[in-house]
């Protein structure tokens, strides 16, 4: 069989042939200007996915690193003021509380020394509202304010007056800039009899008298007022002592700071989130925000009917699916993780509660958690009152030896009213407060190691990450060059070979 090669088909020959070894030349030449082996995904599908999943990983790297960087901050500052400067200061105070419990001072020495010691709550009321990029570092999750704000509160040696004091059974409202020293003169019960009591602000130097009616529980004094929520008994002071002589009911109105934050203290308060008539609740134990949403249509208006329900625990991104039943009363527990939820619909129309409902469960907790590599949190932010003590929900936050704000406090009522023997008990309480500072910060101490451990690994694992993209993606230079030097051959020779085969034809040979 004859076949006739005609001037065409040897011109599409030539033609295709140049476009290939073109084509090859022209990608090998895009290569070697981006240095990768990969410009589209159809110079390698199987080599492009394994690109974008390391650049994820990447990039899921590289936050870790930011977040690490960010605990560090928080964590270093805390460090910071509670190792070094808050050490400094309670080293201090127990120097003047050493000399204020000698028998040598003065009521002057005391009061000379009250100038100092309010001056050292103030340093410490600012150390509490630490800052760390505009967010404080004491007040938990609570962070957008100050973590303690000053204020007033009551001490008293009287066990009756001191329990209801340590309950939170009272308000102080006002404002002084010295203690307030209140004496009752008669003996009675608060909030039944009438009694008298005398006030003095200067330490005792200078009394002012007043009167109690009978059944009010509301003390005055020079613009402060101080109401007690129960019936107190009272017995009257021996005038004739002195006034750094604890006999009878004596109250010190002296500064304290309130911790504005929130806590860890369990169970953690819940915020529920729903449409308006359901009424839902949640208990348990939950460590982080749950969302429950109705996959199907719950009637709620008797027990038995089935439905429906998905939770989710990071915000929605995957669901979990699970059924129940409603129960009676308009009705529903939910199981979820870490306890249940139920669901109300007494106030819905028709006690119907419709598909595509959504419940929100916030726990209040006080833990800032940073991820720092995946599944692994650690929490950068402190509570304050666990720390600094001071009150929270209108009581003292620690027991005295642990409340440095009270210990403080109370300092200052003692030199400002020479009481010595309270500044023996302040002298006490102060080694056992710095104990737990020194607690607190090897706590800190130890996140701070961890954050190093899990900052080099962050950084091996990058480096490791970066070279396993470069063996996917990045060129070899080396090889590249021979190649295009291959192609640039090949593609010459095409060429030449090319214009001498279309120069040939068959009237040549005629």
């Amino acid at each position: 069989m004859s076949m006739r090669v005609t001037q065409k088909s040897m011109h599409n020959a030539v033609v295709s042939q140049m476009q290939r070894n073109l084509s090859a030349y022209m990608e090998s030449n895009q290569q070697g200007s981006t240095q990768k082996k990969i410009n589209r995904p159809s110079d390698d599908p199987a080599g492009t996915y394994r690109v974008l999943m390391t650049r994820n990983d990447i990039d899921a790297t590289k936050q870790y690193q930011s977040n690490v960087d960010t605990a560090k901050g928080w964590l270093n500052l805390a460090d910071e003021v509670l190792g070094t400067k808050l050490s400094t200061v309670i080293t201090r105070a127990r120097t003047l509380a050493e000399q204020a419990s000698s028998g040598t001072y003065t009521a002057e020495n005391r009061r000379q020394i009250a100038f100092e010691v309010r001056e050292i709550f103030g340093s410490v009321l600012n150390m509490s509202n630490t800052e760390f990029e505009g967010k404080s570092i004491f007040g938990g999750q609570r962070y957008d304010r100050n973590a303690f704000e000053q204020g007033l509160a009551l001490t008293s040696w009287d066990k009756t007056w001191d329990a209801a004091i340590q309950a939170g059974e009272y308000r102080v409202e006002g404002a002084s800039n010295s203690t307030m020293m209140i004496q009752f003169t008669s003996t009675g019960e608060l909030g039944t009899d009438a009694l008298t009591y005398r006030w003095s602000r200067d330490g005792g130097a200078t009394w002012h008298d007043d009167t109690v009616a009978a059944g009010s529980t509301t003390l005055v004094a020079d613009g402060v007022t101080v109401v007690m929520q129960n019936k107190l008994a009272v017995s009257a002071a021996d005038v004739s002592l002195g006034p750094g002589a604890n006999n009878g009911t004596l109250l010190y109105v002296r500064p304290a700071a309130f911790y504005q934050g929130d806590d860890n203290d369990p169970p953690a308060d819940m915020t529920m989130g729903g449409p308006p008539g359901l009424t839902s609740s949640a208990s348990g134990e939950f460590g982080s925000n749950l969302l429950v949403r109705l996959d199907t249509d719950a009637d709620l208006s008797a027990a038995g009917n089935a439905f429906t329900y998905s939770y989710s625990l990071d915000a929605g991104s995957t669901w979990v699916t699970a059924t129940a039943e409603s129960g009676a009363g308009n009705k529903v527990r939910l199981p979820v993780p870490g306890g249940y939820v139920d669901l109300d619909a007494a106030g819905v129309a028709g006690n119907m509660v419709d598909a595509g409902t959504q419940v929100l469960v916030h726990p209040s907790r006080a833990d800032l958690d940073l991820e720092i590599m995946k599944g692994s949190y650690i929490a950068v932010n402190n509570v304050g009152k666990d720390i600094f003590g001071g009150y929270y929900e209108g009581k003292p936050a620690r027991n005295l030896e642990k409340n440095l704000f009270e210990v403080l406090g109370n300092f200052v009522a003692y030199c400002e009213n020479n009481n010595q023997q309270g500044c023996q008990q302040v002298l006490e309480q102060l080694g056992s407060v710095q104990q737990g500072i020194l607690t607190e910060v090897a706590r800190i101490g130890g996140l701070e190691n961890r954050l190093n451990t899990a900052a080099d690994v962050l950084s091996f694992l990058k480096l490791d990450q970066q070279e396993r993209l470069s063996y996917v993606e990045d060129i070899d230079l080396t090889e590249l060059l021979n190649k295009l030097a291959r192609q640039q051959l090949t593609y010459q020779t095409v060429l030449q070979s090319s214009s001498r085969i279309m120069q040939m034809s068959l009237s040549n040979y005629l």
